[in-house]
């Protein structure tokens, strides 16, 4: 999925931080799973080799 550019409005919030992702589970007992899964590692590594700097958190609703 692609996204525009944060609204105005939120660039302040932003941080500076200007793309995301969401990743939505069943349970929150699944973090630990999605934290160790083979993709979810190859996309921290080049995470980790593309920024400079980064956000994590994970949410329950």
């Amino acid at each position: 999925m692609e996204t525009n550019q944060p609204l105005p409005i939120s660039v302040p919030r932003a941080k500076g931080f200007d793309m995301g992702l969401v990743a939505v589970l069943e349970k929150a007992d699944d973090v630990a799973t999605y934290a160790t899964h083979p993709a979810h590692l190859e996309v921290h590594k080049m995470r980790e080799e593309l920024c400079e700097d980064t956000l994590a958190y994970d949410l329950e609703f």
